[in-house]
């Protein structure tokens, strides 16, 4: 079994992902439940069902999040741990480790190693490689 490491998912999966996700909400007024599924990687009855318990009958760039929040996929739960830990600025290792699902001992090793208390966003890279 081939196991990715967590700086080749967070070069090859997550950023791509998060950046797919900027340009649409940052360019789309037009929400199609097809396009959403697809870049969040869950289905569109997922979809329809968080728009059901919102109430709501359509998808726009006010209630996405709340699929985001909601969503099964991976880059979902992502960013609903990022949001539940207060989108931070500086990250410590118990933050990191439950955001990305990381092993905790782990990633407080490599924070220790490389001397750090927290880091920021642009920073990741540097604690991921050493898992």
């Amino acid at each position: 079994m081939n196991i990715e490491k967590p700086i080749d998912l967070y070069n090859n999966k997550i950023v791509p992902k998060i950046k797919e996700i900027d340009i649409f909400l940052k360019t789309s007024e037009n929400m199609p439940i097809k396009d959403v599924a697809k870049m969040l990687e869950i289905s569109e009855d997922e979809i329809k069902s968080v728009l059901l318990k919102l109430n709501e009958k359509n998808l726009t760039s006010q209630n996405f999040i709340n699929i985001m929040l909601n969503g099964s996929s991976f880059i979902c739960k992502i960013l609903k741990r990022e949001i539940e830990c207060g989108s931070p600025y500086f990250y410590n290792p118990k933050d990191l480790s439950y955001i990305y699902g990381l092993d905790y001992e782990k990633v407080l090793t490599a924070y220790k190693f490389l001397n750090l208390k927290t880091i920021t966003a642009s920073q990741i890279p540097i604690i991921l490689v050493q898992l």
